[in-house]
């Protein structure tokens, strides 16, 4: 059974470890790597046509595998026949994930909403499989309703868009609705890691995304936060 666990006790690769001349982004062979050195992981969901929890970030297929499709509109059957960024890797679903992760570390997972999606719904679904997870797990949405759907046993954490997309009293709006629905952690973009830590002032965890420099990654330890990650050295990361 999925277990809750101290956010900041571990470093995330972003959607796995990937490069633009290695692994793609969200594959299992990205997330094999994270898994031999030692790493949580941050990756993404969104639901296939018939209903199977896929690992991908894009609504469109066609930056990651060529095909002009919307995603949303493939089978399972059809999204696993495509290949990520020209290698041989699949698109993968939740399940082979989990077949594959540890239960020494952590997943956070992304749950994509938008198009079809019903927030509440799929995050009973995804839920559902992360709870049969042995190990550390946590799921996560910009949708407050897909997040306030997630059962207990899984951690809820709550990501809030940067500012610069929307603004200073919006995103101390939704900070202050996460703690009154009482999520687990945050999520916050590291433009906006300062503000986070003031406004919350220990009362509760939050991960930083995305780090991409080690000047960053000093600062959100400074700060008590957690580490999501891409293009950088493990050893500096960590």
């Amino acid at each position: 059974m999925a277990r809750h666990f101290d956010l900041t006790a571990f470093t995330y690769a972003h959607r796995g470890l990937w490069s633009a001349d290695g692994h793609p982004e969200n594959s299992l062979a990205a997330f094999e790597d994270a898994i031999n050195a030692g790493l949580g992981i941050e990756y993404d969901v969104r639901p296939s046509k018939d209903g199977e929890v896929m690992v991908f970030h894009d609504p469109t297929l066609m930056r990651m595998t060529g095909v002009e499709a919307v995603f949303e509109d493939m089978t399972a059957n059809d999204l696993q026949a495509v290949r990520l960024a020209g290698t041989d890797q699949p698109v993968p679903t939740l399940h082979a994930l989990l077949d594959i992760w540890p239960a020494n570390l952590p997943l956070l997972t992304e749950m994509k909403i938008d198009g079809n999606t019903d927030p509440a719904a799929f995050a009973r679904k995804v839920g559902e499989l992360l709870t049969g997870h042995l190990g550390p797990a946590a799921a996560m949405s910009f949708s407050e309703a897909a997040v306030d759907a997630l059962p207990e046993a899984v951690m809820r954490g709550q990501l809030i868009h940067p500012i610069s997309r929307t603004s200073e009293a919006e995103f101390d709006a939704k900070l202050a609705r996460a703690l009154a629905r009482k999520v687990d952690y945050l999520a916050i973009n590291v433009a906006d890691a300062e503000r986070a830590a003031v406004s919350l002032a220990g009362k509760l965890p939050f991960v930083v995304w995305t780090v991409r420099t080690i000047e960053d990654v000093r600062r959100i330890h400074v700060l008590n936060g957690a580490v999501i990650f891409e293009h950088l050295p493990v050893p500096l990361a960590t």
